[in-house]
């Protein structure tokens, strides 16, 4: 067949848009986020906030993120997922503040007992505090997405607890150093345990129970072995969803718009209505698994108050503008309470 003059610059045509077709697939491709997620997927933090918000986050996107979860201890767990996101290692992490006390101090506010038992109102309260430069500094080494609390405190034990006298030598697994602070001076025994430890350690009578968040007594399955849970404003647990500064930074804008209008302000309050929603859901649970659910006499509150009352002057004294935080998360509180 003889070539015509138009043959190579039809096959030019064709090349050209070949090559232009790969670079458009290899533009189109999503940026990857890896997010160590350090709990079961049928947690409430995952099926209730978690799961929808990444959905759509991806669909505000348009298609230039992908967050791919990795549940459980695969990428990380409460001890070192912290470290994790900071170096790199994941783009995304979750997990509660438990061991890094010391390294978020001014976020401990939350856990410190008799200020507030409504996760709704301490979660509200602790983005202001880092929203508004409060507490700020602590967060340098990462991107905040949410600072939030977990369920209020409850004290899920084999022994029926509703007095001073019931707890004295009682062995409390305790995860954060307030609680166990907070057990010690109610005449109680603290043990340090990660929640993932404490069923193992109920069932062998190393301890006979834990304070953990009402959702957090279903979880990690101590409902199957405690059967009374006290309800006692004892502070909350704060939680996180961090992403790594340098991957955060490197996304194109349009992903970090999509970020930027699902986090912050509006994670928190997202987290606000699904904690309280997850605290009140598994109490009724609880009740028809057994379980005796009970609260303190104004008068015994009273004096668990005056007992663990050395734990907020102390906070104040070792933290670093103690007094300014606390003052300013009562604030904070009191505007939540009235939302």
């Amino acid at each position: 067949m003889r070539e015509t003059s138009s043959t190579p610059k039809a096959l030019a045509w064709v090349l050209a848009a070949c090559v232009g077709l790969g670079l458009n697939s290899a533009a189109a491709q999503p940026t990857t986020l890896k997010f160590a997620f350090t709990a079961p997927p049928n947690t409430w933090v995952n099926t209730l906030v978690a799961d929808p918000w990444s959905k759509e986050v991806m669909a505000d996107s348009d298609g230039s993120l992908d967050i791919k979860f990795f549940f459980g201890s695969a990428l990380g767990n409460s001890s070192n997922v912290y470290d994790r996101v900071v170096n790199g290692v994941v783009e995304i992490a979750f997990g509660p503040y438990g061991e890094l006390t010391g390294q978020f101090p001014g976020t401990s506010v939350v856990a410190l007992p008799f200020e507030t038992k409504s996760c709704t109102e301490a979660a509200i309260a602790l983005w202001q505090l880092y929203r508004t430069g409060v507490i700020a500094a602590e967060y340098e080494k990462v991107h905040p997405l949410a600072i939030f609390a977990f369920p209020d405190f409850v004290m899920t034990t084999k022994k029926s607890i509703t007095k001073l006298a019931d707890i004295q030598g009682v062995k409390i697994a305790a995860g954060s150093r307030i609680v166990a602070q907070g057990v010690q001076l109610l005449g109680g025994v603290p043990v340090t345990l990660r929640p993932s430890d404490v069923y193992q350690s109920v069932q062998r009578d190393l301890v006979n129970g834990m304070s953990l968040s009402w959702a957090g007594i279903s979880v990690y399955k101590v409902d199957e072995l405690t059967r009374y849970d006290l309800d006692m404003p004892f502070g909350v647990g704060p939680g996180y969803f961090f992403m790594n500064k340098d991957a955060y930074a490197r996304l194109p804008e349009q992903a970090k718009r999509a970020l930027d209008r699902r986090s912050g302000d509006a994670l928190s309050e997202r987290f606000s209505r699904a904690c309280f929603e997850a605290g009140n859901a598994n109490r009724p649970n609880l009740i028809a698994r057994g379980h005796t659910i009970s609260e303190l006499a104004p008068e015994e509150a009273a004096r668990w108050k005056a007992r663990v009352a050395p734990i907020i002057e102390d906070w104040v004294k070792e933290t670093p503008r103690g007094a300014e935080i606390l003052a300013a998360y009562r604030r904070e509180v009191a505007a939540a309470s009235k939302r």
